[in-house]
């Protein structure tokens, strides 16, 4: 037994460590897409990005059995490992969208690509009503450029065509700690986070001929902005059987309402073209803080014991309690969304290699938390993803795909139609038995 919890709290401490490190390889940045919509607060609200569960549309939190854990829900850990085994998951993704904008009864479109690391996580048993989990997870996203011509002879003949870019690039990932306890049918979990991030915002003035450009080609301001702070996710499960090998699970998570502590750093920048040179004005830099919005999940499934599983989530989040240095915004509206999932579920003994695999299939639907042109603003799409398992071990491939739509046209929105494909390898390994020869 103490043999068990001393490589219990190594393998955490050198968990955390790792996950310490991997986060200043910007994990944030890399996994959202180029949105215009994230210009607003601390940019996107990333959905939980385990390939497994962006494939079942993102469900979570009414699941349980083995290998249903994850951090949505953390009393999803008991049952999600046994008491001999660990699991490990790392998943990548790549993001394409397109953005379609009505203007003057033309169409104007964008195309961009990004991608990168989207999720680590690790849990491991400590006793059999007790397990644990370590994750790095990205919270929010925000990626923009925008850009505004402008035509200001008719005001002032010295001034002429200017050019206004606005450009960010930042935010905020999750570093969290679970546990979740339980006799019986019912379980309960917690996740201590760290929640930490950056956010760099741009906004560039360029004067495009201007009779004086030889004084003033453009002007810049910067302000760039570091956050952190702590966060408290609580859950519960239940299971209720119903007949032999099948069972409702009903769950229910809540994210407390987190305070972050911000630096903001500000740069002004006037650029001289025929001279060539560059004046600054530094600001001082201002401490303040962020108020990130409380949520409740709740979902509901029906598990056929290593055949099936068929699931349904709801989210309300109070995004009216979000502000930045005590600021607060009227447009800001508190979201709410609605997924839903299947998989049917691979065996490893089928003696055809199609039922080897695990398939999947889901779709959401969301608004946003700003109102655009006075409008709410939705999003919705569909996901597949598939399960390919590995050779002599319990481990899988995940592959998934997510393609959906935010905004439309006929509401005088922008409308951004995307993609995401993911790839994560989990890895199930038999922990902690001792050999009986040596």
């Amino acid at each position: 037994m103490f043999f068990r919890i001393g490589r219990i709290f190594l393998v955490t401490i050198g968990i955390g460590v790792c996950l310490c490190a991997s986060s200043f390889c910007r994990v944030h940045a890399q996994t959202g897409m180029m949105s215009p919509y994230s210009v607003f607060g601390p940019g996107i609200v990333q959905p939980y990005l385990n390939v497994r569960n962006m494939a079942l549309g993102g469900i979570g939190i009414g699941l349980s059995g083995r290998g249903n854990m994850n951090p949505l829900n953390p009393a999803t850990y008991r049952t999600g490992v046994d008491t001999l085994s660990v699991r490990f998951d790392i998943g990548f993704n790549v993001s394409f969208n397109g953005l379609t904008q009505e203007l003057n009864g033309t169409r104007a479109k964008n195309n961009s690509t990004s991608g990168g690391l989207s999720n680590i996580e690790f849990y491991f048993p400590v006793c059999k009503w007790y397990k644990m989990a370590i994750y790095l997870l990205p919270l929010t996203d925000m990626f923009y450029k925008t850009s505004y011509f402008s035509d200001n002879g008719d005001l002032n003949p010295y001034v002429g065509r200017t050019q206004l870019i606005h450009e960010g690039d930042g935010g905020i990932s999750k570093l969290g700690w679970g546990h979740a306890l339980g006799w019986g049918p019912v379980t309960a979990g917690v996740n201590l986070s760290y929640l930490f991030g950056k956010l760099m915002q741009t906004s560039t003035l360029t004067f495009l001929d201007d009779t004086l450009a030889k004084y003033a080609g453009s002007a810049e301001y910067y302000t760039e902005t570091r956050l952190n702070g702590f966060g408290l996710d609580v859950g519960l499960t239940a299971v209720i059987p119903i007949k032999e090998y099948q069972s409702f699970t009903i769950g229910a998570s809540y994210s407390l309402k987190s305070t972050l502590h911000a630096k903001r750093t500000t740069l002004a920048q006037g650029v001289f073209g025929s001279y060539t040179d560059t004046a600054y004005m530094p600001d001082a830099e201002t401490r303040g803080r962020y108020t990130f919005p409380s949520s409740l999940r709740v979902g509901i499934s029906y598990e056929y014991e290593n055949q099936c599983v068929i699931g349904a989530d709801f989210t309300y989040a109070w995004w009216k309690e979000y502000s930045e240095y005590g600021k607060s915004y009227d447009f800001f509206r508190n979201t709410y969304s609605v997924n839903v999932g299947a998989e049917l579920k691979n065996n490893p003994q089928a003696t055809t290699v199609a039922r080897r695999f695990a398939y999947r299939i889901g779709g959401f639907f969301q608004n946003n938390y700003t109102a655009y042109t006075e409008n709410e603003l939705y999003s919705y799409g569909f996901t597949v993803g598939l399960g390919i398992p590995v050779r002599k071990s319990r481990s899988l491939v995940n592959v998934g795909l997510q393609f959906g739509q935010t905004g439309s046209l006929k509401r005088g929105q922008i409308r951004e139609n995307f993609m995401r494909v993911g790839v994560s390898f989990s890895s199930m390994e038999t922990w902690f038995v001792k050999p009986k020869y040596d």
